[in-house]
């Protein structure tokens, strides 16, 4: 088996014509997690998001973040399931 990489490149994701640029690590995904409170979702990903995502394209992703409703945990899921490398789980019987 070879060993997985979290990222080995960076994340690009297109949102309304822009690509942005975003490189997260396994301590980034780990902050996000111990960040998560039964009513606290939107915070950690928002902080994982704005963390990971390219200097100089942040304020323009924060403006996006705090305009469209629902992107934050959109963007979320894919960037963190993209940053996976194409590893899948299974449950084995």
């Amino acid at each position: 088996m070879n060993k997985p990489v979290f990222t080995s490149k960076p994340v690009v994701v297109a949102i309304g014509g822009t690509d942005f640029e975003f490189t997260p690590t396994v301590q980034d995904a780990n902050n996000h997690t111990n960040d998560m409170m039964p009513n606290n979702k939107v915070a950690p990903a928002y902080t994982y998001l704005t963390r990971t995502v390219k200097p100089e394209q942040k304020d323009v992703l924060i403006e996006l973040l705090d305009s469209v409703p629902g992107l934050t945990i959109e963007l979320f899921a894919t960037v963190s399931n993209a940053s996976k490398g194409g590893i899948e789980i299974s449950l084995k019987k």
